[in-house]
């Protein structure tokens, strides 16, 4: 329907709406059914010309899509199984950090290039000084995952922290270099970083079309 009956520009916006929604619905999970049957609502009032731009199809929405309170708070919390949605989220943000539009690019998909690393290991050696249980509660946090070529990646391993951010220091990707500024690395760090990368989430998925 945005195909058909927008013009380029404003199904360019529509467009990226969709992508801005789905992340959202993404992180804070539920609504299937519904989100299915409001979805073909506004493709029929596109069609019968009820809606004619942008910004009209995000107003019928609204009700529908998580507000930024309830997506900064469950992206704050939020867990990422999916490697390649993690890779997404996190160039997108990277992207939002250096000033870049179209967040909905994505990293580059070989993961031979680039590829997640988790500041926290899966399996910490004894430099870390943590134990198992507390990392395999950190390893699917967004706030523990950075983006790194796949080489330097391999280099890493699961060394200490202290080894890690010489290495991350010299990352092409700002989201990478500002886990820098931390002296140690544990849960109360991770905690801190996902609650900061929320807040630029909302600027970086924007509910509509006017930010």
């Amino acid at each position: 329907a945005i195909s058909r009956y927008f013009p380029a520009e404003q199904a360019e916006k529509a467009f990226r709406l969709c992508v801005n929604w789905s992340v959202r619905f993404l992180i804070v999970g539920g609504r299937g059914g519904l989100l299915d049957r409001q979805y073909s609502d506004r493709a029929h009032e596109i069609g019968t010309g009820r809606i004619r731009k942008p910004s009209e199809r995000a107003e019928a929405m609204r009700d529908y899509v998580p507000n930024d309170a309830t997506f900064e708070q469950e992206f704050a919390r939020a867990r990422v199984t999916q490697s390649y949605l993690a890779r997404y989220y996190l160039r997108a943000l990277d992207h939002a950090l250096a000033g870049e539009a179209e967040p909905e690019r994505v990293a580059n998909p070989e993961t031979e290039v680039v590829n997640l690393e988790h500041v926290m290991p899966r399996v910490p050696s004894q430099e870390w000084h943590v134990d198992a249980e507390t990392a395999l509660a950190c390893e699917k946090r967004l706030g523990n995952m950075v983006l790194l070529r796949a080489k330097r990646n391999v280099e890493l391993g699961n060394t200490g922290f202290a080894k890690k951010k010489k290495v991350f220091e010299e990352s092409g990707f700002l989201i990478t270099r500002d886990i820098t500024h931390y002296e140690e690395w544990g849960l109360d760090e991770i905690n801190e970083r996902q609650a900061k990368l929320a807040k630029l989430a909302v600027k970086t998925w924007p509910i509509d079309s006017k930010k």
